[in-house]
């Protein structure tokens, strides 16, 4: 009896499976940054950054914990895989975190670029895109200034895109979908660039400043604000900080932000207020093919944050005439970022072909094959309905000293 159970479970054992195609965590190489650019032979040009995980936390030290390699070919695939020729472990991309696009990649297109990613399973959806002013290849050679990793820096950068609205993070299902939808208008991503400074962009104590501090030396600094306005999977042109703004808010994708007003009035007051929560609809109102306009309605609601000057009482009269004021200034941000989308760029990034074919479908059957001709003409009124709801922990302003 015991021989066959013994015989019964050998053979068991030979169906079991086992891990002799698993890879060892020092065998691969994690990439968590991809890079796509134009070389100077005008060939696709990849490149990365690779964390190389050891097996045993004792193997580690002081060794270099992150890769850089960069690549070119005749494709974006290509150059992917030529990147083999230098690195030493298996490049592996299920944790790519962040896709950088070089500026003149983008001015020459970038279509082959999310055919790539859609096409790829190691590209998860959560990833998110930017367009670098420059080359992606010099950015990501960046050095880090207090994480351990220009990695983990950008993803402090990214994860504040959520409380300023100067900038934008596209994520790459979002991206996807924009390319496919190409033929009725243009979309935005984010721009992810940095610029030079003598200034030291940490702080050391002072011997360390008279061993290390070279007044001569330029250093980089990553950063995110503005965005880039693709059309026809190119490159158009660049919105600024507050340009960018006044995107998110029609698109209804501003979620935290601030406001700064001036009174132009004598009185002598500055006011910031907090944007807490905003909600934007586009709609057309009485639609026809041969009558169509737009309204885009606004409801935001806003703390106030700061007050620099004399205000003698923020009674509720005072409110409300404040929240008159401050919502022009609104409807001025959103009037100039129609103004690019209709006049400047002559494409509708602003994506009121999704809301037309969504809620009227038979117009936009009649309409969407000459929409990039339609969009420009089409009349945009305003409506915004600002709160201000909380006046912070002071209930009376602490008024200039009058001279």
């Amino acid at each position: 009896m015991k021989k066959t159970i013994f015989f019964i479970l050998a053979m068991s054992f030979a169906f079991l499976s086992s891990c002799w195609d698993a890879r060892e965590l020092s065998e691969i190489g994690i990439v968590v940054v991809t890079g796509f650019d134009l070389d100077d032979d005008g060939l696709e040009r990849v490149t990365v950054l690779s964390v190389q995980p050891f097996g045993r936390a004792a193997t580690q030290g002081t060794t270099p914990t992150t890769w850089f390699g960069t690549a070119s070919g005749k494709s974006a695939f290509e150059a992917m895989r030529n990147l083999r020729q230098t690195a030493t472990r298996t490049l592996v991309w299920m944790h790519n975190k962040i896709i950088l696009i070089g500026e003149e990649k983008a001015k020459k297109g970038i279509g082959n670029i999310s055919d790539l990613l859609g096409r790829n399973r190691e590209f998860r959806y959560d990833t998110t895109v930017f367009v670098t002013k420059g080359r992606a290849e010099e950015l990501m050679q960046i050095p880090s200034n207090l994480e351990q990793s220009l990695f983990q820096e950008l993803l402090g950068l990214i994860e504040n895109t959520k409380l300023w609205s100067g900038a934008f993070a596209l994520e790459m299902k979002d991206f996807e979908h924009n390319a496919f939808s190409m033929e009725h208008g243009g979309y935005v991503i984010g721009n992810m660039s940095s610029y030079e400074t003598l200034k030291l962009p940490f702080s050391i104590n002072r011997q360390e400043h008279l061993k290390l501090y070279n007044k001569d030396e330029l250093y980089s600094v990553a950063y995110i604000g503005g965005g880039a306005v693709i059309d026809r999977n190119k490159l158009a042109g660049w919105l600024s900080d507050d340009e960018i703004q006044g995107y998110l808010l029609i698109g209804n994708k501003l979620k935290r932000s601030i406001v700064y007003y001036e009174d132009q009035n004598g009185l002598e007051y500055n006011v910031t207020l907090d944007i807490l929560q905003s909600n934007t609809k586009i709609s057309f109102p009485d639609a026809s093919v041969n009558n169509l306009k737009a309204k885009i309605s606004t409801k935001i609601s806003a703390a106030i944050a700061e007050i620099d000057g004399a205000i003698e009482d923020l009674d509720p009269v005072f409110i409300k005439e404040l929240e008159k004021k401050i919502k022009q200034k609104f409807i001025s941000n959103m009037a100039l970022t129609m103004d690019l989308a209709q006049n400047r760029f002559h494409t509708d990034f602003v994506e009121f072909h999704k809301e037309l074919s969504a809620y009227h479908p038979a117009i936009w059957k009649q309409v969407k094959n000459d929409w990039r001709d339609i969009f420009p003409e089409i009349d945009v009124k305003y409506d915004v309905d600002l709160k201000i709801k909380q006046l912070g922990l002071l209930t009376r302003t602490i008024s200039k000293l009058r001279k």
